[in-house]
C-alpha cells in the first residue's frame, strides 16, 4: 500500500510541476527563514546561559542624581569599593569580582614575547574569585590558583597559539606595559554568546587601587554571586540602605545614588547600560518566523484546493470502486507528508549552506551550535508534523468529504464559510507582509537619518590611531611632523571619541548666591580639538597654547589654571548668556579655571541620549586617542601609508593600527543596523510567500471560472475586462489588508522610534506608496495566471471532458 501511494504522489508531483515546484518551494523558504530567524533568537535569549551559576550571578550598575539634575546618571562601571565591601557586608553575597577593561574603545596595548610583538585589544584585570563565578573551561593551569598572585595571566586557547604557536603557554611570560606577565592559565575561547569577552585575563591584584575602598569614580564592571537565585529582592533592599551610610554627606545635600543589580541572564536584553539588543527586536523576528511559516502552510492549502478540481474524478472514481474516506484521508495527508518532507529537507538544506552568507549580511556570528542537545531534532520533527497536519490536514478533510456524483461531474462546492476563510488568510497573509515592509521601510528611514544628520562634528576622512601608550610630549612631536605634510588638514587628540563621550563629572560654580553643581559629561582634549572636529563657536575663542601653558604650570606656590568650553545645554542649565558665560570661574572635579568658550550642541553620543551638558578641557596627562584630518584632496592611500611611516618613527615598539572616526559612529547603531538588515531580507521573503498565496487562490478561483470566463469571450468580452473581472476582488483583499497593517505599521514604528532621542519623521505618503506597490504587486501576481486563462481558446474552455 505504501509503494502504490509513493507512486500516486510522484505521479501527482510531476503531472503538476508549476503547482508543486510552488508547493514544495514556498514551504523550503518559509522553512528556510523561520530556521534562520529562529537560530538568531535562540542565539541571543542563550546568552551567558551556559555559565552554571547563572541564575545566581548578579551584574551591579551605578546611577547617581545631583540636586540640580533632571535625571539619573546612569554608568555600567561602579567604584572599586563595590565588590568587597558588598562581600563582606551581605550575607546574602558568596563571592564578587570586579573587571577592569584595560583595552576597548579602539585602544589596544603592546603585548611582546621574544622579538614578536602585537597589539592586544581585549585585555581585561579581574578578581581571583573569577573562575569560581563564571564557567570557562580550563585547557591547561588550576583556575583557584590562576589569578591569585599580581601578574598572572590567563590566555583564550587562540590567544597562546597566537602568542606561543605549538609550545606550551604555561609559565612563560609576555611582556605587557615592560612588566612580565607570567602565564598561569590556558582556556577554551569564550562562546559568541557570552557577554564577557577577551584574549587576556590578568590579576586585578596587579592594580595598585586594588587594595583601596574607594566610593568615587566607577572604573570597574561589578559581578555578585549570590548564595541562592532567590536574594535578588532582599540584597537590593540591603543595598539602598549601606548607600545612606557611604554616601552619607552627599545624601544630605541632595544627592541620590543608586546601585541596581540584574540577573546575569537578562542583561543582554534589558540592561539599559551594557552593549545589547532590545527585546522589542525579538519579539518582532520572532513574530516574523511565525508568521512567514504559517503563510507558507496556508499557501500549501490553498494550492491543494487550486488543484482539487482536477482530482475530482480520481476521487469520485476511488469512491465508486470501494475506497472509503478514511483511505482517500489517508491517502492527501500521505501526499501532505512527502510534500513537507520534501520542503523541510530543502529548506534546512538551503539555511544551513546560507548561514555563511547570513553571517556576513548581517554581522552576526550564527552557527548550528546555537541548537544545544537534542533541541535541533526535536524541533525539525515537531515542525515536520505540525506542517503536514496543518497544510494538509484541512484538504484532505474536504476531498475524501466529497460525494461520488460531485465529483465525477467536476462540482466542488464551496461554501461561503470557506471561500470567507480563504479571503481572510491572504487579507492575514497581505497585512502581515506590509506590516513588516512598512516596518523595514521605517527603520531604514531612520538610519538613513542617523546617517546624514549633522551631528556638529565634523567626522568626515578623520583617521583614528591609539595614543594610549604615548607620553604628551612625544604626542605633539608626532602631531607637529603630521602638521608638517601637505596631505593631512589637523591633527588632535583627546580622552575619548567626539561621537562617543562618556566621562561622568561634577561642574561647581562659586556664586555670591551658594554653590551650584551640575552633573555634566566631560573630556579632556588637546587644544586643535573644537577646529579640526570644526565644532561651531556660539561665544569665545578656541583654545591656544597659553591656555595650554597656564593648565600644566602648576607648582608648590600656584595651582594650575584650567581653560573650559561648554555647550549651550550646559550654559541653559546654569541660566547664563554666552557672553556672561566667558571669563566664568568654575571647577571640575578640582580643577578650577575659566569658561573661554561656548559651543553649539553637538551629539557627543547615540542618538538614543538627549544631547546633554558637556564640558571640553584642556588637560595633557594622557590621550587615548589621536585624531588625523585627511585633505580631501589628497590621495587616501598614499596619505595613510605616509602616516605609518612616521608613526615608526616615532612610535617603534607598538604594531600601526587605524580606523576612520566614521567606523566608531556607525559602532554605535550596530544593533539597530543589524536589526535593520534582517527585517529588510526577511520583509522581502514574506512579500514573495505571500504573492505565492494570492497565486494560489487565483488559481483556484480562475479554475473555477474557466467556463464563464470562456463564454465571456465568445460573447465578445476583451482581454482588459475579464482581467478586471478577476482582479477587482483580489485587490479588494490587498486594500482591507493595507488599512488594517497601516495603524499596526504606525504603532509598530512610533514604538522603535521612541528608543531615539533624535529621530526622523514619517510622511503619511510613505505609507501610501507602499499600499500602492502592494496592489501594484497584488495585480502582476494575479494577471499571469489571469491572462494565460483569457488566451485560451473557449472551445477548450467549455468543453467537458
Amino acid at each position: 500500500m505504501i509503494k502504490n501511494l509513493f507512486k500516486i504522489t510522484w505521479r501527482n508531483l510531476l503531472k503538476n510541476k508549476l503547482s508543486s515546484m510552488i508547493n514544495i518551494g514556498g514551504l523550503a523558504l518559509g522553512v528556510c527563514c523561520f530556521f534562520l530567524l529562529s537560530t538568531y533568537i535562540i542565539n541571543e535569549l542563550r546568552y551567558d546561559r551556559f555559565h552554571k551559576n547563572a541564575d545566581r550571578i548578579a551584574y551591579v550598575s551605578f546611577e547617581y542624581k545631583n540636586p540640580n539634575d533632571a535625571e539619573f546618571i546612569k554608568s555600567a562601571a561602579t567604584p572599586v569599593a563595590v565588590v568587597p565591601s558588598f562581600k563582606q557586608t551581605f550575607p546574602e553575597v558568596e563571592d564578587g569580582a570586579r573587571i577592569y577593561q584595560r583595552t576597548g574603545d579602539g585602544q589596544t596595548i603592546s603585548v611582546k614575547y621574544q622579538d614578536k610583538i602585537l597589539n592586544e585589544s581585549s585585555f581585561v584585570l579581574t578578581d581571583e574569585p573569577f573562575f569560581s563565578i563564571f564557567s570557562f573551561e580550563f585547557i591547561s593551569g588550576n583556575p583557584e590558583e590562576a589569578l591569585k598572585d599580581p601578574y598572572s595571566l590567563v590566555l583564550t586557547e587562540s590567544s597562546a597559539k597566537q602568542y606561543f604557536g605549538d609550545e606550551s603557554a604555561l609559565g612563560k611570560s609576555l611582556i605587557i606595559d615592560d612588566e612580565p606577565w607570567q602565564v598561569t592559565g590556558v582556556i577554551e575561547d569564550i562562546p559568541p554568546y557570552s557577554q564577557l569577552q577577551f584574549n587576556l585575563l590578568g590579576s586585578y591584584s596587579t592594580l595598585p587601587r586594588s587594595k583601596q575602598e574607594n566610593w568615587g569614580a566607577a572604573n570597574d564592571i561589578s559581578y555578585l554571586l549570590l548564595h541562592s537565585p532567590d536574594q535578588f529582592d532582599d540584597l537590593q533592599q540591603k543595598i539602598g540602605q549601606l548607600l545612606h551610610e557611604k554616601y552619607a554627606e552627599e545624601i544630605a545635600a541632595g544627592y541620590e545614588v543608586k546601585f541596581p543589580i540584574q540577573k546575569l541572564t537578562d542583561v543582554r536584553l534589558h540592561s539599559d547600560v551594557m552593549p545589547g539588543i532590545k527585546s522589542l527586536y525579538l519579539y518582532v523576528l520572532g513574530a516574523m518566523a511565525i508568521a512567514l511559516l504559517l503563510i507558507a502552510c496556508i499557501n500549501f492549502t490553498n494550492l491543494v484546493m487550486a488543484r482539487s478540481a482536477e482530482r475530482s474524478h480520481e476521487i469520485g472514481v476511488k469512491k465508486v470502486m470501494g475506497a472509503l474516506r478514511k483511505h482517500l484521508f489517508f491517502q492527501f495527508v500521505f501526499e501532505s507528508f512527502i510534500t513537507a518532507a520534501v520542503a523541510l529537507i530543502l529548506g534546512l538544506v538551503v539555511a544551513i549552506a546560507l548561514i555563511p552568507i547570513f553571517n556576513n549580511y548581517t554581522g552576526i556570528q550564527l552557527s548550528l551550535a546555537s541548537w544545544s542537545g537534542g533541541w535541533f531534532l526535536i524541533i525539525m520533527l515537531l515542525l515536520f508534523v505540525v506542517i503536514s497536519l496543518i497544510a494538509g490536514g484541512g484538504p484532505a478533510l474536504v476531498l475524501s468529504a466529497l460525494k461520488p456524483t460531485d465529483s465525477l461531474k467536476g462540482k466542488i462546492h464551496q461554501t461561503s464559510k470557506a471561500v470567507l476563510l480563504r479571503k481572510g488568510l491572504i487579507v492575514f497573509q497581505f497585512c502581515i507582509s506590509l506590516l513588516f515592509v512598512l516596518g523595514t521601510v521605517v527603520v531604514h528611514r531612520q538610519m538613513s537619518f542617523i546617517q546624514n544628520k549633522d551631528t556638529g562634528v565634523n567626522r568626515s576622512q578623520v583617521l583614528v590611531l591609539d595614543a594610549s601608550d604615548m607620553s604628551s610630549s612625544k604626542l605633539l612631536s608626532f602631531k607637529n611632523e603630521l602638521n608638517s605634510q601637505s596631505a593631512i588638514a589637523g591633527v588632535t587628540a583627546s580622552y575619548h571619541s567626539p561621537v562617543d563621550v562618556k566621562g561622568g563629572y561634577s561642574l561647581s560654580v562659586d556664586e555670591e548666591a551658594g554653590d551650584f553643581t551640575l552633573s555634566v559629561t566631560a573630556v579632556p582634549v588637546e587644544k586643535d580639538f573644537l577646529s579640526v572636529f570644526d565644532i561651531n563657536l556660539v561665544a569665545g575663542e578656541p583654545f591656544n597654547q597659553g591656555d595650554v601653558d597656564r593648565s600644566q604650570s602648576a607648582d608648590d606656590n600656584q595651582e594650575a589654571e584650567y581653560t573650559f568650553a561648554i555647550n549651550e545645554t550646559a550654559l541653559k542649565a546654569l541660566e547664563w548668556t554666552p557672553q556672561e558665560a566667558i571669563g566664568k570661574w568654575v571647577n571640575l572635579n578640582g580643577r578650577r579655571g575659566k569658561i573661554k568658550a561656548v559651543t553649539d550642541d553637538f551629539n557627543f553620543a547615540s542618538f538614543h541620549n538627549e544631547i546633554g551638558p558637556i564640558v571640553i578641557f584642556l588637560e595633557y596627562n594622557w590621550f587615548g586617542k589621536m585624531f588625523i584630518k585627511l585633505n580631501p584632496t589628497g590621495k587616501v592611500s598614499s596619505t595613510i601609508g605616509q602616516v605609518e611611516a612616521l608613526w615608526k618613527t616615532h612610535n617603534p615598539n607598538k604594531l600601526f593600527d587605524y580606523h576612520f572616526l566614521d567606523e566608531e559612529f556607525d559602532a554605535l547603531y550596530k544593533s539597530e543596523e543589524q536589526t535593520s538588515r534582517i527585517l529588510t531580507l526577511f520583509s522581502i521573503a514574506t512579500v514573495l510567500v505571500s504573492c505565492l498565496g494570492l497565486f494560489a487562490l487565483s488559481s483556484l478561483v480562475i479554475k473555477q471560472r474557466v467556463k464563464e470566463i470562456g463564454i465571456r469571450k465568445v460573447l465578445g468580452a476583451s482581454m482588459t475586462s475579464i482581467m478586471k473581472l478577476i482582479s477587482v476582488s483580489f485587490v479588494k483583499l490587498v486594500i482591507i489588508a493595507t488599512v488594517m497593517a497601516i495603524p499596526l505599521a504606525w504603532w509598530f514604528s512610533s514604538s522603535w522610534l521612541e528608543d531615539f532621542v533624535y529621530r526622523t519623521d514619517v510622511p503619511w505618503w510613505w505609507f501610501g506608496l507602499v499600499a500602492l506597490m502592494a496592489i501594484a504587486v497584488a495585480i502582476l501576481t494575479v494577471s499571469f495566471q489571469t491572462i494565460k486563462t483569457a488566451l485560451t481558446n473557449p472551445v477548450d474552455s467549455l468543453r467537458d471532458e
